[in-house]
């Protein structure tokens, strides 16, 4: 059995979480259908399993975990997305304040 990518599983994660390309691509089908169904259940599925790939810990259908996995990527990302979440939360506050 191949071993999925790390980096294919967080890219497809990252820009398509929502529809759950990631799942497919790592044999989880009927997860996949079932997270384009509810769109990741509005984000949260899919931000739980994109914390969860960064961190090393997510494995495929055949419980094997993913190809090269890269910390530096994982926790970059986490970062990433805290920063922007952070920024839109300050984001909104300031707009609401303002008007």
């Amino acid at each position: 059995m191949e071993k999925k990518s790390f980096l294919a599983t967080e890219l497809l994660c990252f820009f398509l979480g929502f529809l759950g390309v990631h799942r497919f691509y790592t044999g989880y089908i009927g997860l996949g259908i079932l997270q384009l169904l509810t769109l990741g259940c509005c984000g949260i599925w899919s931000f739980i399993d994109l914390i969860m790939i960064s961190l090393g810990k997510y494995k495929d259908a055949n419980g094997q975990d993913l190809e090269e996995y890269n910390s530096k990527i994982g926790y970059g990302v986490i970062i990433f997305v805290v920063v922007v979440a952070v920024l839109q939360i300050a984001s909104a506050m300031i707009r609401g304040v303002n008007g």
